[in-house]
């Protein structure tokens, strides 16, 4: 298959797109890891000895390098084809089965990626890959994937959410938790990484799974985010983290809402809600947004827990006063009501 009759499309969609255009960053990020998702599959396929650090031989990059054609008018439309030299091999195309593996996050069917990728080890690669590339809640871009006369794979900022749920065991759930902290050292034999944790400026050892030591070399020079099982001293401070699985430098780029969705319902925002977030001043723990028209105030330790927060707030906000008898409110609500209602609308075809 040539590029130009490559069934596959992968679509760059959101604000970031309005002018057929996508940051480098953006592109780079995408691309980089589909196509390490699709050595990874392949690897697996091929059941191949899997090596704590996963690095590409010389023959997956020959079978599963995919190839990009030149982008289409629309959002942002990449055509994708693999190279010719797979489809010697009796079996399924690596693109379908790409194609499945968004599937089972799109659908949020756990049974369907056990059923792809019966290998834990490399089931768990994958879904640690899909978390560098797959859109963050208040992105300013979202991603689908299509094959041609089937319907299109949309992955929001929801698919992450999967992804998370599903790396995290429902029994250790509550034994997880981020902090954030300039990193001061990496030891890569002993899979250790060090940083200071500014509320206590105690120096916190971090022990990390190999699977992210790539991210780590990413965040070297920048303020990071830690996720894994900690141990908490009398205070309340964790002494230590062990089983870290993520590690990545804060985010604060901004949040661009241009609807949120809560129970079968969403809420149109026009024009779209863009917010900057901060650290908190005394801890720098906590990420802050806030909007003083709308009468915002959210705070969390990462970028997905604000998303949510800031989206149960908006539905509040919308229910309490929006929906509400004016001659019932005070002069300062009927005002935040009167904002809520110019600037979102509720979408009733959205209802479940």
């Amino acid at each position: 298959m040539t590029l130009s009759e490559s069934t596959y499309q992968l679509t760059i969609t959101g604000t970031e797109t309005d002018s057929h255009q996508v940051s480098i960053e953006t592109m780079t990020q995408v691309l980089t890891g589909v196509q390490k998702t699709v050595y990874l599959l392949g690897a697996a396929k091929l059941k191949l000895p899997l090596q704590k650090r996963f690095v590409p031989n010389r023959d997956i990059k020959n079978l599963y390098t995919l190839h990009c054609g030149i982008s289409e008018p629309g959002s942002y439309v990449i055509p994708i084809a693999q190279p010719e030299q797979s489809k010697l091999l009796d079996e399924t195309p690596i693109l379908e089965d790409f194609t499945n593996l968004l599937l089972a996050v799109g659908s949020g069917v756990q049974e369907n990626l056990h059923n792809l990728i019966p290998d834990s080890r490399y089931r768990e690669k994958v879904l640690r890959e899909l978390l560098r590339y797959l859109p963050k809640p208040g992105s300013r871009w979202g991603l689908s994937f299509q094959h041609q006369g089937q319907p299109e794979i949309a992955l929001e900022s929801k698919a992450i959410r999967t992804v998370e749920s599903w790396l995290v065991q429902a029994e250790e759930a509550d034994a997880v938790m981020t902090v954030t902290g300039e990193m001061i050292r990496i030891d890569f034999d002993k899979n250790l990484v060090t940083l200071r944790y500014p509320p206590t400026s105690r120096e916190l050892e971090c022990t990390y799974l190999q699977d992210i030591e790539d991210s780590i070399i990413e965040s070297r020079r920048e303020l990071i985010q830690v996720t894994g099982r900690f141990t908490l001293d009398t205070d309340g401070h964790p002494k230590s983290l062990t089983d870290v699985t993520r590690i990545e430098p804060v985010d604060l780029s901004s949040f661009t809402f241009e609807s949120v969705e809560q129970n079968g319902r969403r809420l149109k925002l026009d024009p779209a809600l863009m917010l900057e977030p901060s650290l908190d001043e005394e801890s720098a723990q906590l990420l802050v947004v806030s909007d003083e028209s709308l009468n915002l105030n959210v705070y969390a330790q990462t970028r997905e827990q604000l998303a949510d927060d800031l989206v149960s707030e908006l539905f509040f906000l919308w229910d309490e006063y929006a929906t509400e008898n004016p001659d019932n409110l005070t002069p300062k609500a009927q005002r935040l009501r009167e904002s809520l209602l110019s600037r979102c609308k509720e979408d009733d075809s959205h209802a479940a």
